[in-house]
């Protein structure tokens, strides 16, 4: 399990990026980068944040059959190794993502198989949801199914990026302690001179 070790580290790390955690999720199940989505919950929609062309294709409300809201709304994680026959929005597959290993004719395959897994924050509040893929023309030429094991991996990851690094899906800095105690202080000194 060297890739969950790395993973550890990297979650560890001051300067941890949403793309340094999708690259090495990438390692840690063996498809490329573009093969792995994150998407940050927005109010009653999902967002993709990962890979970045896909941030402007547009949202995914969670009341919908997509995927992704089913795992916002059950917070559960699931696999499917059938994906093609799974009714899902194409509209995130039609969208060219640029990889510098991906080859020209491999960047509009398909999706074939898929993992879904809810990022629960505190008290079990949906933060948002990875997803990792495996692309290909038909199932067989994707790679091998995802097993049990492989979506428990990525359930642990998820609650590990929601533990220890909740401020790379929300888009907010981790603030240093002075920070948020001076801050704090100002916010009482406002309040303080309103009632004045």
């Amino acid at each position: 399990m060297q890739n969950d070790a790395t993973m550890g580290q990297l979650l560890f790390a001051r300067s941890c990026t949403l793309e340094q955690v999708c690259v090495e999720l990438a390692k840690m199940f063996g498809v490329q980068a573009t093969e792995i989505g994150v998407l940050r919950l927005e109010g009653e929609f999902l967002r993709f944040l990962y890979p970045a062309e896909l941030q402007v294709a547009g949202r995914i409300p969670v009341s919908g059959s997509a995927v992704a809201a089913k795992t916002a709304r059950t917070k559960l994680a699931e696999r499917f190794n059938n994906f093609a026959s799974v009714p899902h929005r194409t509209v995130f597959e039609l969208v060219r993502l640029k990889h510098p290993e991906a080859k020209q004719d491999e960047e509009q395959l398909r999706i074939q198989k898929l993992m879904s897994a809810p990022i629960l924050g505190p008290q079990n509040r949906l933060l948002g949801v990875v997803q990792v893929s495996r692309k290909g023309p038909h199932p067989a030429a994707a790679g091998p199914d995802f097993t049990g094991e492989e979506l428990g991996r990525l359930e642990l990851t998820a609650k590990r990026l929601a533990m220890l690094r909740p401020e790379v899906l929300l888009g907010e800095p981790k603030r240093p302690r002075w920070w948020l105690e001076l801050h704090n202080e100002q916010k009482k000194k406002t309040r303080a001179a309103r009632r004045a």
